[in-house]
């Protein structure tokens, strides 16, 4: 009878060190609130096309429910073993399956930050270039910026931290001066209060049902919280500094929204917000103010088209980083996140969420409200397992050490509390996720479909690495003295009759392997009794022989070869002398393969003296004579003697 074997739950691997920690409180500060910041840029627009003249207190509700995602986050930062985001607080609070859905749910998510805000930014554009007002040309804008951010991503381009800050005092300031001028001079209090009713029977008033479509669709303008989130290992004193940061980046967020909000339906219509401005609402503040039209029209646009290409770069690298998180605990095949030997990046997770996101804009056809539903379902899916970690690790360990503590915490046990604010976001996320599968087709079709593909393909990796898929997975890290991974750029191989065809073929395969250059080479050995040039004929032949089973067997396989039949009085010597000068990696030499056992070194001479002197690695192919070349052999010798 065979026994299977068990599932892992614990696994061994290279300790390959952890990332530098570089980044303080307002680093990570910068790169979330130039995340965060960009948004409104979109969201703004989409929230009037529903909730009309009471905007603002829809962003201002979804702004609740973010400070409730945002507490949550700061406390689950703080914890040491959790850190990494919504994936990490699941992973350490409750377990790998729950933690691939929201990690996969966040891949969904960063794959539609790709397309909206790549989308959204050619919409400003069209202040300096009028064709952008055509959706033909918006799509082929925004597949074109996706594209270029892909090309320098693959290219290693490195983002800094005193950029995130330069761009952020830049959108921050933009802000304040929209909203103190429009204020000034477009504010109207009394006016203000009339439009924020619902229910009414004015175009200003939402009904209810509208209302809560728009509040919905205000969720989106709180995009980035896990960008900061997943800095945690990159983040001096992390269990203080990232919940600092992501609390004061949402009371200033916040604050912004409201603002903004506020000033624009000072300026301007809900509809005319919603049908003219759609898609470039900050656009419409500027429109409308008594002076600098013109300079502040042309500053809006430019730096909203920038800020919203950075929060789509942001989205592509967030995208890379959780992926190669997942496959760090075994929750994605390497393939998915391996780095490019040349560039050293993660190519084909990045080519794989530029294609997604091109496809879902496409697909879409430049849809705002598609868009902003299909995020909601990954955001809104991925903040709800964010909050139930949270509310499962107080009940089951109540213990550890928490630099930062929600407070207004639930009796339910002895000792035990669970925080109010992670409750109602609970709440509050699963409702409007609710929405989005009840109301929005398209949103609850593409967002099944997603987590179908991610769930067989778990469980089917998980299948395959004998790794149980409902665990907490354990990583032993283990430091291994010496260990270096292999590459190889330039392989010597040398053949020699009777046991070169094996050992070309494993020379062969090893440089298709590491695409290193590989050379073939077959040395006749000439007497010191003989002039180095003396004609010999049948050695000649033989070297031929041999040189040409080489290119065909490189041929086979699908190798570049180069091939040289050289002279010297030394087989050894010449080895080693060309492996010197051609600044060789790797020598792969045949030996016979001992038939019986020997008291003495069952390597060639040739081989012996190679490995003495070589200058590089040298590996060593046991091989038997294959019967061709005896035969060959044979045939030869039989030529010599007639």
């Amino acid at each position: 009878m065979v026994q299977k074997k068990t599932p892992s739950t614990k696994i061994t691997q290279l300790n390959k060190g952890a990332m530098k920690k570089v980044m303080t409180v307002g680093d990570v500060f910068a790169v979330g609130y130039g995340d965060l910041g960009s948004s409104i840029y979109y969201a703004l627009g989409l929230t009037a096309l529903y909730a009309l003249g009471a905007a603002p207190i829809a962003l201002a509700l979804a702004g609740i429910v973010f400070i409730c995602t945002a507490l949550t986050y700061a406390e689950m930062s703080s914890i040491r073993y959790s850190a990494g985001g919504s994936t990490g607080f699941s992973r350490y609070a409750i377990n790998d399956l729950v933690s691939f859905i929201a990690g996969w749910a966040l891949l969904l998510d960063f794959v539609v930050t790709i397309a909206i805000s790549a989308y959204a930014s050619i919409p400003y554009l069209e202040y300096f270039f009028p064709v952008f007002q055509h959706t033909e040309a918006k799509i082929i804008g925004s597949v074109c910026v996706i594209l270029a951010l892909f090309v320098v991503n693959a290219l290693g381009s490195r983002h800094s931290t005193r950029f995130s800050w330069i761009l952020t005092l830049l959108i921050i300031a933009t802000q304040v001066v929209l909203v103190v001028v429009g204020a000034i001079y477009l504010l109207d209090i009394k006016d203000l209060v009339h439009h924020l009713k619902i229910g009414g029977n004015t175009l200003w008033s939402p009904s209810w049902s509208d209302f809560w479509k728009g509040t919905t669709m205000a969720m989106v303008a709180y995009t980035g919280i896990e960008s900061m989130a997943q800095l945690t290992a990159e983040t001096k004193k992390p269990e203080r500094s990232v919940p600092r940061a992501i609390l004061s980046a949402a009371v200033v967020l916040i604050m912004m929204y409201f603002g903004i909000s506020v000033v624009a339906l000072s300026g301007v219509t809900p509809q005319v917000l919603s049908t003219t401005f759609l898609e470039n609402p900050i656009a419409a503040i500027a429109s409308v103010l008594p002076f600098g039209k013109k300079i502040l029209g042309a500053w809006v646009s430019l730096l909203g088209s920038i800020v919203l290409i950075i929060a789509a770069n942001a989205g592509l690298i967030g995208a890379s980083r959780v992926a190669f998180r997942m496959g760090e605990f075994h929750q994605l095949p390497g393939g998915l996140y391996a780095l490019n030997s040349k560039f050293k990046t993660p190519v084909r997770t990045l080519g794989l969420f530029a294609i997604l996101a091109i496809a879902v804009i496409v697909g879409c056809k430049g849809s705002l409200v598609v868009l902003a539903d299909l995020y909601n379902f990954g955001a809104m899916l991925a903040f709800f397992v964010a909050h139930l970690s949270l509310i499962v690790l107080r009940c089951r360990k109540p213990e550890i050490a928490r630099p930062f503590k929600v407070p207004l915490g639930i009796p339910v046990g002895k000792g035990r509390k669970i925080p109010f604010s992670s409750c109602f976001g609970l709440l509050a996320t699963f409702a409007v996720w609710l929405n989005v599968i009840i109301f929005k087709v398209e949103g609850r079709y593409l967002g099944f479909a997603w987590c179908a593909a991610g769930l067989i393909l778990y469980l089917v990796f998980r299948k395959k690495e004998n790794i149980a898929p409902i665990t907490t997975l354990e990583i032993e890290k283990i430091d291994v003295p010496g260990y270096e991974k292999t590459s190889f750029k330039k392989i010597l191989v040398p053949t020699r009759g009777g046991i070169g065809t094996e050992t070309v073929q494993m020379a062969c395969e090893l440089a298709q392997l590491y695409k290193a250059e590989l050379t073939a080479i077959h040395i006749i050995e000439v007497p010191f009794s003989m002039s180095i040039e003396t004609p010999l004929y049948y050695k000649m032949q033989e070297a031929e022989a041999s040189i040409k089973r080489a290119e065909a067997i490189a041929r086979d396989v699908g190798v570049k070869i180069e091939l040289d039949i050289i002279r010297s009085r030394s087989i050894a010597k010449a080895i080693v002398d060309i492996a010197k000068e051609g600044e060789y990696d790797l020598i792969i030499i045949g030996s016979l393969m001992p038939e019986k056992h020997v008291f003495f070194s069952p390597l060639s001479p040739v081989a012996e003296e190679v490995i003495k002197a070589a200058p590089c690695k040298v590996l060593v192919a046991y091989a038997k004579p294959s019967f061709l070349v005896k035969k060959e052999n044979h045939i030869l010798s039989q030529s010599r003697k007639s």
